[in-house]
């Protein structure tokens, strides 16, 4: 693939206004709004927005794991146990190559020709995996630490608030915790269910099922966990038998999945499985989607549209697969792997971030009525935003923003877009939000909107889109705080129809101000 750099209109942090000092409450006439806000006035707001109170969570208040499950039940076990049953356990809690190894300490109980076949396969089994590591070196070996490189999370391992996730239909979201518990908070009900389930470890990704009320599924270490809780139960602990789990060999931990708008179908990826599967639920069953090239599934993304999947790898490649036909296109980068991406509401658009550029590339479509063979993707993908850092005042008021790319989100209407970016300690830049503003038609447009941040020098963990605001948007933060925040911009949409069943065209956008420039990035 090739990047157009040569755009003289292109966006840069240096345009936008300085960070203001305070808490960033809303925007108001193609400005936001920063200054303090009681108690009171932010349970009334989400009251009033959401029906439900604000979120808090305490991180002393919950109980993490100390120390594994295979670890706990070791200490139970008592060694007069025969080798079939020590076997058993090793194969429920490492598959076949726990098995190997309990196999292989137990020489004097199991036969010498078993004994000398386990360790010969576990020779092989270390091989394999040192050969893997070698030619994906970006892998870490400790789980933790590779949910941490690929989850769109900035502290996914430290901060009480891990994954978020918003219902696409109603005031409803879920919740998922360090302490491997999933909350669900919904509109109008005190009750707040905490879903719990063994095998529930490790959850890096929440999505609900579209099109129902009550079935969600969180990406966690041992597979998917898919839950189905009935709306209207008063139980604050739902039973594990309300609990599906996918999982499949080789396919762990499972760091990205998404449904289609449909939710007939259900995608997931694992870092260290080249296949992306694609789950029929209800049946518990998977079709494994194999290429040679990448070394696993970093990241997943369905086009609200359902026409397109965005594929991330480990490795400086990614795919954009067509759902119709099963056909991927295969688009290499120079310097990283991909971050993040995000589409607009038709799918004919998509923003990505390479892990190592501080910039956002822009992908376009040819709309071919949803199969990407039929016209498929432009050559280039264009360089629309720089988000380098850019330093703010001077002195003791130095303020620097900037960096790469964490995670980004575009709101359902297609004309907000907020971005996550990392910062850096070394240089002392800060995690902080931007929020574009966005025009897709009559061509694509990007505008300076402004920083979010935070008055408790809570830095942002997570964001995400509200994806039924009738007033504009509404973007919900996680802060390292243990605080959910929710920021309302308010403004007229130009959209004319839902996201889910676009038009062949829309009207354009107009977002000019007093104040706002001309059009800093534009596809023309």
């Amino acid at each position: 693939w090739s990047a157009s750099r040569t755009l003289p209109t292109m966006i840069s942090l240096s345009m936008f206004p300085a960070p203001m000092c305070g808490t960033t409450l809303y925007e108001l006439n193609n400005e936001l709004v920063a200054g303090t806000q009681s108690d009171e006035d932010v349970h009334s707001l989400h009251m009033q927005i959401l029906g439900f109170p604000p979120i808090i969570v305490n991180k002393e208040s919950l109980k993490t794991h100390g120390r594994s499950e295979p670890c706990s039940r070791a200490a139970f076990l008592t060694h007069s146990e025969p080798v079939w049953k020590r076997g058993a356990n090793a194969w429920h809690d490492s598959g076949i190559y726990g098995l190997l190894q309990e196999i292989n300490k137990s020489a004097d109980e199991v036969p010498q020709m078993l004994w000398r076949i386990s360790g010969f396969a576990l020779t092989v089994c270390h091989w394999i995996t040192s050969l893997h590591r070698s030619l994906s070196p970006q892998l870490p070996l400790n789980t933790d630490d590779l949910l941490s490189q690929f989850t769109q999370v900035t502290d996914w391992k430290n901060c009480s608030l891990r994954v978020f996730s918003w219902h696409p239909h109603t005031n409803k979201c879920a919740l998922a915790l360090i302490d491997d518990s999933i909350r669900v908070y919904r509109a109008g009900s005190d009750t707040v269910p905490t879903l719990k389930h063994r095998l529930q470890k490790n959850v890096a990704a929440l999505a609900w099922k579209p099109l129902c009320a009550s079935v969600l599924a969180a990406a966690c270490q041992s597979g998917v966990v898919v839950w189905t809780v009935d709306p209207n139960s008063l139980s604050t602990r739902p039973s594990s038998g309300c609990a599906q789990i996918l999982s499949h060999p080789g396919h762990s931990p499972v760091t990205t999945i998404s449904w289609n708008s449909r939710g007939a179908t259900l995608v997931s990826g694992c870092p260290t499985d080249t296949s992306m599967l694609v789950w029929d639920v209800a049946t518990e069953t998977a079709v494994p989607l194999q290429r040679v090239g990448g070394g696993g599934v970093s990241f997943l993304s369905w086009s609200p549209d359902s026409g397109r999947i965005l594929a991330a790898t480990p490795s400086p490649l990614f795919r954009v697969w067509e759902s119709h036909t099963w056909t991927c296109e295969r688009w290499p980068t120079l310097r990283g792997r991909c971050q993040t991406g995000c589409w607009n509401g038709d799918g004919s658009r998509l923003l990505f971030t390479v892990l190592g550029e501080p910039v956002i590339y822009l992908l376009t479509f040819v709309d071919t009525g949803g199969v990407l063979g039929g016209g498929g993707s432009s050559q280039t993908a264009a360089v629309c935003a720089d988000v380098s850092q850019t330093v703010f005042g001077s002195g003791d008021n130095e303020i620097r923003v900037g960096g790469e790319v964490q995670s980004m989100v575009w709101d359902p209407s297609g004309e907000r877009l907020a971005v996550l970016l990392k910062g850096d300690p070394e240089t002392y830049t800060r995690p902080t939000i931007a929020v574009f503003k966005t025009r897709v038609r009559p061509v694509f447009e990007l505008l300076p909107c402004g920083f979010v941040q935070s008055g408790d020098k809570g830095s942002p963990q997570f964001i995400s889109f509200h994806p039924r605001f009738p007033k504009g948007a509404l973007l919900t933060v996680g802060w390292s705080t243990g605080r959910i925040s929710n920021i309302p911009f308010y403004f007229v949409s130009s959209q004319s129809y839902p996201p889910l069943h676009p038009p062949t065209c829309s009207p354009p956008l107009d977002i000019c101000s007093p104040r706002s420039p001309g059009n800093l990035f534009s596809e023309l």
